[in-house]
């Protein structure tokens, strides 16, 4: 009796044992009604720091407890290199966005190589760490010329229009409607629209059962693979 009780236990065992190994192979998560899967999106912000306009939106992302991601240009993150460290300690991701703001369509190789490690080295100056991504200005560079960027090239699926409008309402209305899992937000550290509507496009989105990552840890759910073409 004892043995085929022994028996049963070491069945019972082995059946949850594969039960749960595949549930976590699966990658679902146990994904049900009550726990569904989660939905993920990038902030982003390009053009600063500006002199004002960053460090108050860096304070809104600390009281949201949200991180994004900035896109620096090197000539005015090297004014500004407290403003990058600040941007590092509220874990806020880092991204090349050239030194001086040039079209990297309309650039020569060598240059476009300068202004992109111009940049990074200001990075690394005032945060002791080299950025992993760049988003080229006007989100054009020449397929021949990407290839020699030793960085992760990021666009976005979502443009705020933040430097069309000028208008806080009209920012949140563009972002909102147009979000999807994934999704990366452009937005601009430039415009006091901008910052207005800050609160309320996290707030919403997280309404809406989103939550924030920075476009490297959207890259490593998978979800941006597209986002180099």
């Amino acid at each position: 009796m004892k043995k085929i009780k022994k028996f049963l236990s070491f069945a019972a065992c082995v059946i949850i044992s594969f039960a749960l190994f595949f549930d976590i192979a699966s990658g679902e998560d146990n994904i049900s009604a009550e726990n569904p899967p989660k939905k993920y999106i990038a902030l982003t912000f390009d053009d600063g720091p500006h002199p004002r306009y960053t460090d108050k939106i860096l304070d809104i992302l600390a009281e949201k407890k949200v991180a994004a991601t900035f896109f620096v240009v090197g000539d005015r993150a090297e004014i500004y290199p407290e403003t990058l460290l600040k941007m590092k300690k509220l874990n806020c991701e880092i991204g090349n966005h050239t030194y001086n703001h040039v079209d990297l369509s309309k650039t020569r190789k060598s240059a476009i190589l300068y202004q992109l490690q111009k940049c990074s080295e200001v990075i690394y100056e005032a945060t002791g760490e080299y950025p992993l991504v760049y988003r080229p200005p006007f989100g054009r560079i020449r397929k021949e010329d990407e290839k020699a960027v030793p960085m992760r090239k990021i666009l976005w699926t979502v443009d705020s229009l933040d430097w069309n409008t000028k208008n806080k309402d009209k920012v949140i209305r563009n972002v909102v409607k147009s979000v999807r899992d994934g999704s990366i937000i452009l937005m601009h550290d430039f415009y006091r629209s901008t910052l207005n509507a800050l609160p309320e496009i996290i707030d919403e989105l997280r309404k809406a059962g989103y939550e924030f990552a920075t476009v490297s840890e959207l890259a490593a759910l998978k979800k941006i693979s597209n986002l180099q073409d």
